[in-house]
């Protein structure tokens, strides 16, 4: 059987994987269905190490492991079976002296498995095809291991399509695959599944599971990689060599799930630009971002004691990293030839600088080292002209001077939970005479938290510990102008308020406010008018803008004033014109504002044809030009104000003809005289 039968059978008989993800136990049931369709790819030898089609192969018992392939077809299926024929070596004789033909044995071999390197480097391969099934014996058949490095670089290989049967994959199978778009698994695979053509390790129990990304597909061109939602909070780890010499990802979002990284995961991504490690992760392996030269900035979750041997080797762009207090370790090579590192301060708690940890750093101009740190390798700082900050008399202080580098006298600044300083938190290396930063700390709830002592203008090793002093909330209410302010005061302090300030008036505080504070209270502003005395309460409202208009009842009011001593409207009509009574009021109450009504509006009920009595409240001081001027039916007025000064031209001329108005006595002869000016020839006034 040819290789182009070999594949034609086995695109017949494979089923392909979906990202569906069904639960364990229904897994089993249609692996078995599937492998049933399964088809046998044969292959034969001669010499028991190569096949008729090239290749090469050894044996253990009945079972084959292929270790390599010296043949020329770019559509490679791998045989599932290889029956191995040899003629035996002698003979056997009769008495009439003539000799048989040399008898053959032939064995066959289940081939179980891809070998180590097996098609590492092969540039002629572009796709390959596993298959795997039960035979017609009822035996499982197919490929179940697929060695490390098997197609490691193989160039122009596009397509892999692995057996249901494949249960062990080794690190770097498809590593350097830059041609690799399509990879594709047999459905009933209990360990494999292609998500949005990325190749996944499942392993599961009833209801639960856990992934790991084991290949993403080189050639894929999306510049953002994302975890698919159906396994976002299920995947745990990233594979070695998952994503090394991806040309076109520049951003990778990495779920919070993630434990680990692996060895030379995210190597050689040339456009690398933002990662984001997610704050649970625990381990990052060897040259995981070596090469990644468009990298600018990193940051370490804490949690990651150590940076593996050339874990940022060669990212040309890093410009700044950024590392917890839980670092222990910088590892051989760890940030070697990054040319853009200008200064970098080793966390508190490191230990180790490896070999080369910062060589061909050219730009690298200023490095702190704590004193912590007590193994210092060979060749850190190879090629670069740093400049080491250190402790007098420190491992780093020792070893800058045995070679030949340019120091600066620190000190350490030492950061600590408690006075008894057997909690640290973190310390720093300080350049005599500069400031500590201090780290951040998470707060508490009712409690201010300081330090105990000063940690600028550093001049010796100094200590300093947490001192939290409880808190209490003072809160300040201008219900006038609408304003609150909450000042927090450590127990025991004397608060400091608001300077809230209002033109024309003086703030004043409804609490004593000068005592120590020992709980939480309230505090409400009052204002006292310069001039007047007057004092506006703490629970006022502050009134409208002048020319706000407002509504009460059926009258309608703009807002003359609004002096917050003396708030005044003035009456401008009616909201519904068919009324036969109108009462123009003292006050009005809007918004809590209480409103003198001071004024009646020019025109305010001129031509009205349904009104017939006026009551004209004791605030009204004037009664503006043809405020009722041709309100025909209108014949009763009373007047209860004393304080009318004007009624203006034609203020009532055109009302009823027998119009009656009533006032107080006190004001009947000055209202009489008034209302001739406003239009009404022979005024009747009488006495309320």
């Amino acid at each position: 059987m040819n290789k182009r039968i070999w594949a034609a059978a086995l695109a017949a008989a494979v089923t392909f994987t979906s990202a569906a993800i069904l639960p364990y136990n229904d897994r089993q049931v249609v692996m078995g269905a599937a492998q049933a369709a399964g088809s046998e790819v044969e292959d034969k030898s001669t010499d028991g190490r190569t096949t008729a089609t090239g290749f090469t192969f050894t044996v253990s018992g009945k079972e084959a492991t292929i270790t390599g392939y010296s043949g020329s077809v770019k559509d490679l299926a791998i045989p599932t079976k290889i029956t191995v024929t040899q003629e035996n070596s002698t003979g056997s004789g009769n008495t009439g002296g003539s000799t048989q033909k040399p008898d053959s044995t032939t064995t066959e071999y289940a081939v179980v498995a891809i070998g180590n390197n097996a098609f590492s480097g092969n540039l002629g391969i572009q796709k390959v095809t596993m298959s795997g099934g039960i035979d017609k014996e009822g035996k499982v058949f197919g490929i179940r291991t697929i060695g490390d490095r098997a197609f490691f670089a193989c160039h122009d290989l596009a397509n892999v399509e692995i057996a249901s049967t494949t249960d062990s994959i080794g690190k770097y199978a498809f590593t350097d695959c830059v041609a690799l778009s399509s990879i594709k698994v047999a459905d009933s695979n209990q360990r494999y599944k292609v998500i949005d053509n990325a190749l996944y390790y499942y392993t599961a129990g009833v209801g639960t599971g856990e992934y790991k990304l084991v290949q993403f597909p080189l050639a894929d061109k999306a510049t953002e990689y994302k975890v698919p939602d159906a396994i976002s909070s299920t995947l745990t780890e990233i594979e070695d060599g998952a994503f090394w010499g991806s040309p076109a990802l520049e951003t990778i979002t990495i779920p919070a799930t993630v434990k680990e990284i692996g060895n030379n995961a995210f190597t050689e991504c040339k456009k690398l630009k933002n990662i984001s490690l997610p704050a649970g992760l625990k381990s990052i392996g060897e040259e995981a971002f070596k090469g990644d030269t468009a990298l600018a900035e990193v940051t370490l979750p804490a949690g990651i004691t150590t940076i593996q041997p050339g874990t940022f080797q060669y990212c040309e762009s890093l410009k700044k990293v950024n590392l917890s207090e839980d670092l222990k370790i910088i590892g051989n090579r760890a940030f070697q030839g990054c040319k853009s590192l200008t200064e970098f301060d080793v966390p508190g708690n490191v230990t180790t600088l490896g070999d080369q940890a910062f060589a061909q750093c050219e730009s690298l101009r200023q490095i702190t080292i704590p004193m912590r740190t007590t193994s210092i390798g060979s060749g850190v700082f190879t090629g670069t002209k740093v400049t080491v900050l250190c402790h007098n008399g420190s491992q780093a202080s020792v070893y800058a001077a045995a070679n030949g580098l340019t120091t600066e006298r620190t000190y350490t600044v030492s950061f600590y939970t408690n006075s008894t300083y057997t909690n640290l938190i973190s310390a720093q290396e300080i350049v005599e005479g500069k400031d500590a930063v201090p780290p951040k700390v998470e707060g508490r709830d009712g409690y201010r938290m300081s330090w105990s002592g000063s940690y600028t203008a550093i001049k010796q090793d100094t200590r300093v510990y947490q001192v939290w002093d409880k808190l209490f909330n003072v809160t300040f209410i201008d219900s006038f102008n609408g304003r609150t302010q909450v000042v927090q005061v450590d127990e025991g302090d004397v608060v400091v308020p608001p300077a809230w300030t209002m033109a024309g008036y003086t703030l004043e505080w409804d609490t004593d406010i000068t005592d120590y504070v020992t709980s939480d209270f309230t505090v409400r502003a009052t204002w006292r008018n310069n001039k007047t005395g007057d004092k506006i309460s703490a629970n006022a409202t502050k009134p409208g803008d002048k020319g706000t208009e407002v509504t009460k009842g059926n009258n309608k009011y703009l807002i003359s004033s609004s002096n917050a001593g003396n708030p005044t409207v003035k009456f401008v009509g009616l909201v519904n014109a068919d009324v036969s009574n109108v009462v123009i009021p003292e006050t009005i109450s809007v918004g809590g504002v209480s409103y003198r009504v001071t004024l009646i509006s020019n025109n305010a009920l001129k031509d009205n044809k349904s009104i017939t009595t006026v009551i004209i409240s004791k605030n009204v001081k004037s009664i503006c030009a043809k405020s009722f001027n041709n309100c025909k039916k209108l014949k009763k007025i009373k007047l209860k104000s004393k304080v009318i000064s004007k009624m203006n031209n034609k203020a009532f001329a055109g009302i009823h003809k027998n119009a009656v108005f009533y006032t107080y006595n006190s004001q009947l002869g000055k209202y009489k005289e008034m209302l001739k000016d406003a239009g009404v020839k022979k005024p009747t006034v009488k006495r309320l």
